[in-house]
């Protein structure tokens, strides 16, 4: 009993011992733990690299001095300057019509014909004519005779009165009367007798109608004027044609011209030759062309000029009466520096461009002056730094640009010129 009851005694002190000794290896292996994750947190932390800047894609494009061109629009309508309406010249029976509507025909081409054997008839009337009176003529030829000399004094006198004339000294009653006096004394003096022995035995009739008679025969075949296309073809073989009666209308569209109506207020600078860019909607073309022709007078009721564009029309796609809409270089301003109109902003009610320089947007605050649908003139840079033709700006993604914003160039734009096709119309930049 006393060796049972001493037991718990005995171990009591023991187990105790053994439970201290085991928190201290803990609070040592806690400690060690603890340790070794702040030496991990802190080679971490050393071996950790700073953000890198991310760039800004952008596109960029020239400041360039130049000339600032600024438009002037107008809308018209297709004209052709080269188009006839062809008329029978004789009467008589069409025996022949050569050509339908839409025919291409060539100049000199015959269209129709008239019967011509009444016209032959009298030709040949005319000739029979006209050798009578050759031969009464040289029957009596040895009864006149002509004073040369006479004919050339009169032809002397005649240009004297016609530079007086022009002078002003003689009116025109005075310069009449003093030459009707200097053919008479002419004649008088031998001068226009063959002319007048001509007339006698009838020559100079009979050879009028002979050439009367040659050119109604030539009328019976009815010709194209010029090369052009057949429209609105109204007789048929076998129609009885009078003189003056329409047979078609022949256009030639090789040619065109626009005729567009400018505002009066947009006449200040306009003048012939100006470049124009002509759009025609309905082929979807745009054509580079000049002002030719600029009406002298205006339309009292629409306060508008009449403005003639002409140009070529070789495959004929254009046709008359197409409408059009033209962009006139009106008045051009001389040597300004421009920038890109897409380069401009407005922050704080003030005007700023981002120059591209190492990589950086660098933002210039500048005064502005004219511009167009292209370019802005800037007239000065007060606060940023300095802007000169050939520097690069800014023309994309730059509503949120920052200044010294790390960029990247995607693209470098170039420069718009709307009116490099006509030289010296803008200068073409420098």
């Amino acid at each position: 009993m006393l060796l049972v009851n001493s037991r718990p005694r005995f171990w009591l002190p023991l187990l105790l011992v053994l439970a201290l000794a085991g928190c201290r290896q803990g609070d040592q292996a806690s400690s060690a733990a603890g340790n070794d994750s702040t030496a991990t947190s802190d080679s971490t932390k050393v071996k950790k690299k700073p953000r890198k800047e991310k760039s800004i894609k952008v596109n960029v494009g020239p400041v360039r001095r130049g000339d600032l061109v600024q438009s002037v629009f107008a809308d018209g309508a297709i004209k052709t300057p080269k188009s006839a309406v062809i008329k029978a010249k004789v009467a008589g029976q069409f025996i022949a019509v050569k050509v339908r509507d839409g025919d291409h025909v060539r100049r000199g081409q015959v269209l129709a014909r008239i019967d011509p054997r009444e016209y032959e008839i009298a030709l040949e009337e005319s000739r029979y004519k006209h050798l009578q009176a050759l031969s009464q003529m040289a029957a009596e030829a040895d009864t006149f005779t002509v004073d040369h000399t006479a004919l050339h004094d009169f032809t002397l006198r005649r240009d004297e009165l016609k530079a007086l004339r022009a002078k002003g000294t003689l009116t025109e009653d005075e310069y009449r009367n003093r030459l009707l006096e200097a053919e008479m004394q002419a004649l008088h003096a031998g001068a226009f007798r063959d002319a007048v022995f001509e007339q006698r035995t009838g020559l100079a009739d009979a050879r009028l109608a002979e050439e009367r008679a040659r050119l109604n025969l030539e009328y019976t075949e009815i010709k194209a004027p010029f090369s052009g296309v057949i429209q609105g073809l109204s007789v048929v073989q076998g129609e009885m044609a009078t003189v003056g009666q329409t047979v078609c209308t022949i256009y030639n569209n090789r040619k065109l011209e626009a005729r567009v109506n400018v505002l009066e207020a947009d006449l200040r600078d306009l003048e012939p030759g100006r470049p124009v860019l002509l759009a025609i909607p309905a082929t979807g073309d745009t054509l580079q062309t000049r002002v030719d022709v600029i009406s002298p007078t205006l339309d009292q009721a629409t306060r508008t000029c009449e403005v003639l564009i002409r140009f070529d029309n070789p495959d004929e796609k254009f046709r008359p009466g197409m409408f059009v809409r033209a962009r006139i270089a009106g008045v051009v301003y001389p040597d300004r520096l421009l920038v890109p109109k897409d380069a401009l902003l407005i922050r704080d009610d003030r005007p700023l461009v981002f120059k591209a320089v190492d990589g950086r947007a660098q933002w210039l605050y500048v005064d502005v002056g004219l511009q167009n649908e292209d370019w802005v003139e800037i007239t000065g840079v007060h606060s940023g730094g300095t802007l000169a033709a050939g520097d690069e700006v800014v023309v994309s993604d730059h509503l949120t640009l920052a200044h010294q914003a790390k960029i990247k160039i995607r693209k470098h734009v170039p420069p718009r010129d709307r009116w490099a096709f006509a030289a010296g119309a803008e200068g073409g930049g420098r």
